[in-house]
Formats: C-alpha cells, sequence, structure tokens
C-alpha cells in the first residue's frame, strides 16, 4: 500500500475530536491564529498520531485565509493526510510543478511524499466559513464528540 493509499484508508475512519478546540494565536506569524484536536476512532479510541490542525491567517490586501487539515505524526515529523486551504478566488493559492490553482483547493497527501492537489468547485461564499469547515468534515469525515465541536476561528465571536 502506498501513501495515498494510507491517506484514503485514513480519511474513510470514523473520527471524533477529543478535546475542546481552542484558537489561539500562531507565534511566528502577527494576527494568525491556530487549533489543534487529537482524534478519536468509531470506538472513541485515541488514533495514534492523527490529529486535527486549522490555521486562520488574516490578509488585509487580499482577504482572510483558512486551513483544515487531518495531520499525521510519524517519528517527529508531521505529514498532512488531507487539508481543505480556502483561499479567495481571485488569489492563487498554489503552485506545482506544471500548474497553478487559484482560490479553494484540496490536498491528499503530502508533498514530501506523495500527494494530489486539485481546485476545490463549489458555491460556497468566503464569508461562509461554516460552510468550508462542513466541507471539510464531509471529506475528512471527522465528527463532533457530544458538546467537543469541529469549529472555526470566528466560531465564539461576533463574526461567527
Amino acid at each position: 500500500m502506498g501513501w495515498l493509499d494510507d491517506c484514503r484508508d485514513k480519511c474513510r475512519r470514523v473520527k471524533f475530536v477529543s478535546e475542546l478546540l481552542v484558537w489561539d494565536e500562531k507565534t511566528n506569524h502577527l494576527g494568525s491564529l491556530t487549533a489543534t484536536s487529537q482524534l478519536l476512532d468509531h470506538n472513541h479510541a485515541s488514533i495514534p498520531g492523527l490529529y486535527f490542525k486549522g490555521v486562520y491567517s488574516p490578509k488585509p490586501l487580499t482577504g482572510d485565509i483558512y486551513s483544515f487539515a487531518l495531520m499525521a505524526l510519524q517519528g517527529r515529523t508531521h505529514h498532512r493526510v488531507f487539508m481543505l486551504e480556502v483561499y479567495p478566488p481571485h488569489v492563487v493559492s498554489h503552485r506545482g510543478e506544471t500548474e497553478s490553482i487559484k482560490g479553494p483547493h484540496v490536498h491528499l497527501g503530502d508533498e514530501r511524499l506523495e500527494q494530489l492537489t486539485r481546485a476545490v468547485r463549489g458555491n460556497i461564499s468566503m464569508i461562509s466559513v461554516t460552510g468550508w469547515i462542513e466541507r471539510f468534515r464531509r471529506h475528512a469525515r471527522v465528527r463532533d464528540n457530544g458538546d467537543l465541536r469541529l469549529t472555526h476561528p470566528l466560531s465564539d465571536t461576533l463574526f461567527g
């Protein structure tokens, strides 16, 4: 089984958020927020090395950027399993070897090992962060765990 097959297998497993998600300042980026949460399987047992990671970066000139990722820890290395990156539709968000993508896109796998990258087509507006997190939840199969919810950074504010 290759790395992409392993990523697909991890995405198929039912997972639940295991702890309250708190968005805190990202230490090396002014104004950016980050959050992580361990994930649980269908028996509510911790899935070793698999976790959710979210990042919010305000960009006054181009528009805010969000990323929602399923990550795997192997030794000391963090590998992306699946990621939805939400950029404004007019902004180049990914530069590959043969193509560039504007706007929202998904990654399956990690660029250091093996990955697929595709633009996301849909009618979700940039303003609807809740819609984007729901799309991530569907693709990565991350479920709420009672009152513990997978939220976006503005969910508990005036804007959420």
